[in-house]
């Protein structure tokens, strides 16, 4: 492993472990995911290796202090991290996990997690950290599986899993308690499509109306339903003849250009200028 001063210039040309020469047992690392900034020490004869957060959350000069403090407790005879663990309650740490990633995700996801990890999750928020283990987060998703549905277990999981990866870049958890569980089937609702008479049906039935527009655009170019449903005329490029949504419109958060066919066109030019569907 490589040794000397831990600086964002020395970061920069990381490639695995740097362990700093100014605080013995400080050190970083740079993974898939990032640079995480760790603790080294030994406590009763056991050596520890912690994760202290990651560059970005800390700089180089707040991390070292931070391990500074640390490997200080150490010296005094605790284990800072034990305390941490035992202490750090499921609620109060959503509400730091919320707020880090409040700025980094879209308004309709950020919400999404909200609700899944403050409602959803209702059950453990009395729990300490510690107290929660893979059979709590099984029994959990089974409840709302049954009460909610399988796609609601899903999100509830997969918003677990990521709360409590980021308990482990923090040094709070050395294992994620919802790895392990089980995904739910979703396919039975998403397998129905519908039949070429069905289509036939619902095209004659349809009116002249907005939603009646919007109905036939998502049959015309089969895009999501937000994506119709909250189309701009600004996002109608006519002498290209296509559809270009924004990276903040799209689920992979891309710049996404659709065709127009010329009956998606003629519907379009039939529609109200003040709204494009």
């Amino acid at each position: 492993m490589a040794v000397g001063k831990v600086t964002i210039s020395s970061i920069a040309k990381l490639d695995g472990w740097l362990w700093d020469i100014a605080v013995t047992g400080f050190g970083a690392r740079r993974q898939t995911n990032g640079v995480f900034f760790y603790v080294r020490y030994r406590h009763n004869g056991q050596q520890t290796l912690k994760s202290i957060g990651r560059l970005g959350a800390l700089t180089p000069d707040t991390a070292r202090a931070r391990a500074k403090q640390l490997l200080g407790t150490v010296a005094g005879g605790t284990d800072p991290f034990a305390q941490a663990l035992a202490g750090e309650g499921f609620a109060a740490t959503i509400d730091r996990y919320l707020e880090r990633k409040r700025a980094s995700l879209k308004a309709n996801s950020f919400t999404d997690i909200e609700r899944y990890l403050r409602n959803h999750s209702a059950p453990l928020h009395k729990l300490r950290l510690d107290q929660i283990d893979r059979r709590k987060i099984a029994a959990l998703l089974g409840d709302i599986e049954t009460s909610s549905g399988p796609v609601a277990r899903n999100r509830l999981r997969g918003a677990l899993s990521a709360f409590f990866n980021w308990c482990i870049t923090e040094g709070l958890l050395e294992i994620n308690p919802a790895q392990g569980t089980a995904q739910a089937n979703e396919n039975g609702s998403r397998e129905r499509v519908l039949t070429p008479d069905e289509l036939r049906k619902l095209w004659r039935g349809l009116g002249d109306g907005d939603f009646d527009n919007v109905v036939r655009l998502l049959l015309l170019t089969g895009q999501r339903r937000n994506e119709i449903g909250h189309l701009q005329w600004s996002e109608i490029d006519t002498a290209r003849k296509m559809i270009v949504l924004a990276p903040d419109r799209t689920k992979n958060s891309r710049q996404h250009e659709l065709p127009l066919s010329s009956q998606a066109l003629a519907r379009l030019s039939n529609t109200n200028r003040s709204r494009p569907t």
